[in-house]
């Protein structure tokens, strides 16, 4: 078995509502579209496992049988789990349940609802089709719409849409709204199902509810406060007491459920009916001395949460969470009882120890409550429900990944606690180079003496949006700028606000100039301005450095480019007793980084200037704009707070190590950023599916999905080796730990060495025939007749380009 650990730290208060009775306020909260039948919520879970999933669920649930219309009903609800649940795992049918339960994907259907209503349904039809904008509900006028389709503009899909993976991308789109489960939506299904298999028609499948069910969906996840206390003055008529039977626990005191402190006395009344005088005077006197509320005193506080603890630990571990509720949503009249726990001095040193380790560790302060999923923090604040399945969901993708490849137990913790860099990543450079000019550094900086200099501040809570100040460079912005651009100006004015309002950034800077060695700085802005920065930067500091380029660029009106007479009159006036020649001049000694700043810009190839950097990752041009970087690099601050966090709390970075190392220590820092080998989109094979199908065996071939398929292959491959091994002494050799699948031109092979083994799958450029599949043929034939030695020595002469050539 396998399950998904969640931790939670501290005392959960659970919004569920609380169990009727007397005194049990009941509330509910409905959405404004109708209830969605379950069966296609069920299809809207399983296209988010893959669309694969998604069209066999739809051929599968023909043989549903409902007894209702919405098919909500339990019995249809089991035969519908029934069949849904053949191609998922027993976690994945868990989260569908849970998923259910929540009505979490009624939203997405409603949204095709409302899709379909803005199409303007046909009157009286269940279902209906659009060909490029026009309608109709009958399958035989579809031939005319076809035919004029071309005429008219192809429709917008959305991502969620339901397209048929068989289908000709260059022929008309049929969209059909429609009901799964009715009859007459699987007769449609079919016929357009042919017709996208032959290549006519490119199917879109969207949900549409011809006759909406009266009900509405109940919603889950949503906590309802009734606030108890009212400030509101009230006219009452005081002469007519009821005396303190209004403080009883009952609505009436002939209620057969008439309980007060445990005594039932409507059943007691019916026991003892002779004693009717005598109870009624003990329920008084037990209402008289019932106030469930009444202050408890400040002795009885100290050890509450302690007690409260113990009252959970000591119920049956089975009933453990439920009483933790109850307490929790009835605290108030619980206290008192609470009060009388004995808390024995082992509980009481262990939660003093806990709370004394999540402090050290966690930045939990006792009475704080933390959340945590396979050691991801979950914010409370942020998150609600319908998040957190998610990340469930996403969680369960990776565990049964991994156990599929035979990752169990300890190796399964191990692999789940690596850092992974997300496919979807911006790659980064390495900025740990001389070329760049940092003009502050927080954790040496006495500007930042007042801050905390321990990355466990990382895991102290907060509120949302807050940026935390440490004495760490968690957060290195890097501006690679031409003085002479116009937009250079504003880029530092950006940087200069950054510093000034104390933004935990480490700023960089790189001028990169004209590096020729006759330039002169009387000639060459650029170069001039870099050569007084280095000055003042020798002669004071980085930072007095850089406020004296922004007072050079302050004399360049808006518009106009930077001049070596705006460099020379700030030098002049800050700088009166130094000869200029001697600063700007051809043989001037504050040369450094020119050569260098260049070599790195165009060593990185981070695009063209200006480029801004954040940890190495360059920004979009589309961000660089002034009024939109100040926001942008913010987010990015938020962003990486939290991969930083994940960091600290797994232990891979703690407070004596280079946070800069660590970061670009990490797999998406690249020495050049090449935009034609660093896609950002990446397709990957599902290797994790184990059956004993072949490709030879092609009618059952084309019923697998993808991960079936690829198994499939992966059992029909014959492999390359050094030595004549077979496939299986393959994967148990560790000289073999890569395996290469490639897919392309044959001289590959011949260009790579065999200290990997590998499989070949012919991918030619043009149609096969007869005159370029010599090569192909031949390969194959000793694939399928050689041993793997043999074979690999006659491909690697096969394979040269002289050898193709002459045959």
């Amino acid at each position: 078995k396998m399950g998904i650990l969640i931790a939670v730290l501290g005392i959960w208060f659970s919004s569920s509502l609380v169990k009727a009775d007397s005194k049990a306020v009941t509330t509910s909260l409905t959405t404004k579209w109708s209830s969605t039948p379950l069966l296609l919520e069920t299809s809207e879970f399983l296209s988010e496992e893959g669309q694969e999933k998604f069209w066999n669920f739809v051929e599968a649930s023909e043989n549903i049988k409902t007894t209702e219309h919405d098919g909500n009903d339990y019995s249809s609800y089991q035969e519908m789990l029934k069949v849904a649940c053949q191609t998922l795992s027993p976690l994945q049918q868990n989260l569908l349940k849970f998923s259910l339960s929540l009505r979490s994907y009624s939203a997405a259907v409603q949204a095709f609802q409302q899709i379909a209503a803005d199409e303007s349904p046909p009157e009286g039809c269940t279902l209906f089709f659009v060909v490029h904008g026009e309608k109709t509900c009958e399958f035989d006028s579809l031939g005319k719409l076809l035919q004029t389709a071309s005429d008219r503009p192809k429709p917008f899909l959305f991502k969620g849409d339901h397209k048929y993976p068989v289908s000709n991308p260059e022929s008309p789109v049929v969209i059909l709204y429609a009901e799964i489960g009715s009859e007459e939506f699987y007769r449609h299904h079919r016929r357009l199902v042919s017709k996208a298999e032959a290549g006519e028609i490119t199917y879109v499948l969207r949900h549409y509810i011809a006759n909406p069910s009266k009900e509405k969906v109940y919603l889950s996840g949503y906590g309802v406060e009734l606030a108890i206390k009212s400030t509101e003055y009230k006219a009452k008529d005081d002469t007519q007491v009821k005396g303190t039977d209004v403080n009883a626990t009952v609505i009436d005191e002939n209620d057969p459920i008439d309980e007060v402190q445990g005594f039932l006395f409507g059943k007691l009344r019916q026991l003892y009916p002779d004693l009717s005088e005598e109870l009624k005077e003990l329920r008084k006197h037990l209402v008289e001395s019932t106030n469930e509320m009444a202050p408890l005193k400040v002795w009885q506080l100290q050890d509450l949460s302690f007690q409260t603890a113990a009252r959970i630990l000591t119920a049956p571990p089975v009933d453990a969470l439920m009483v933790m509720k109850d307490l929790s949503q009835n605290f108030p009249t619980k206290a008192r009882a609470i009060t009388k726990t004995v808390v024995s001095s082992e509980l009481r040193a262990e939660i003093e120890e806990n709370q004394k380790y999540f402090k050290g560790t966690l930045g939990l302060q006792p009475g704080d409550s933390a959340l945590f999923i396979n050691g991801l923090l979950i914010d409370l604040d942020t998150q609600d429900i319908f998040s957190l399945i998610d990340v469930l969901r996403n969680e369960a993708r990776v565990m049964e990944g991994l156990h599929s490849l035979g990752i169990e137990g300890i190796s399964l913790h191990n692999v789940l606690k690596l850092n992974i860099q997300p496919s979807d990543s911006d790659y980064a450079v390495d900025i740990r180079s001389p070329a760049i000019s940092w003009i502050n550094n927080l954790e040496v900086d006495s500007r930042y003496n007042s801050w905390p200099s321990s990355v466990q501040e990382l895991l102290r809570p907060t509120f949302p949006g807050v940026i935390r100040q440490i004495r760490k460079n968690f957060h290195n912005f890097v501006l690679i700028v031409d003085p002479t651009h116009e937009t250079t100006a504003e880029l530092l004015n950006v940087a200069e606000m950054f510093f000034s309002n104390h933004i935990p950034l480490r700023i960089g800077l790189i001028f990169v100039v004209n590096d020729s060695e006759d330039v002169d700085g009387l000639q060459d802005p650029g170069v001039a301005l870099l050569r007084t920065y280095n000055y003042v930067a020798q002669e004071m500091d980085n930072n007095y450095a850089f406020q004296t380029v922004m007072s050079i660029y302050n004399k360049v009106k808006t518009g106009d480019q930077l001049k070596v007479e705006h460099v020379v009159s700030v030098l002049e006036k800050q700088y009166p007793y130094v000869e200029v020649n001697s600063v700007l001049g051809i043989d001037s000694a504050y040369d450094q980084n020119r050569k260098a700043a260049r070599a790195y810009y165009e060593q990185t190839g981070v695009g063209p200037l200006p480029v801004v950097l954040f940890n190495g990752m360059p920004f979009q041009k589309d961000q660089l704009d002034p009024d939109d970087l100040e926001t942008v690099t913010m987010h990015k601050i938020l962003e990486t707070t939290s991969i930083f966090q994940r960091a600290v709390y797994l232990g891979e970075l703690s407070n004596d190590q280079d946070v800069v190392e660590y970061i670009m220590n990490q797999p998406n820092v690249v020495p050049r950023i090449n935009s034609r080998i660093l896609r950002s989109d990446r397709e990957y094979l599902d290797l994790t599916g184990m059956n004993n199908h072949f490709v030879d065996d092609f009618a059952r071939f084309t019923t697998l999905d993808s991960k079936d398929k690829t198994a499939a292959v992966a059992n029909s491959m014959t492999y390359l080796t050094k030595k004549g091994m077979s496939s299986k002494e393959i994967y148990g050799n560790s000289c073999f730990g890569v395996s290469f699948i490639v897919l392309g031109i044959f001289w590959f092979l011949y260009n790579t060495g065999f200290r990997t083994s590998r499989h070949m799958i012919n991918n030619p450029s043009e149609d096969p025939n007869s005159q370029n599949t010599i090569v192909a043929k031949a390969i194959w034939a000793a694939l399928q007749t050689q041993t793997s030695n043999n074979a690999k020595n006659f491909i690697t002469k096969m394979a040269k380009e002289e050898t193709v050539k002459a045959l």
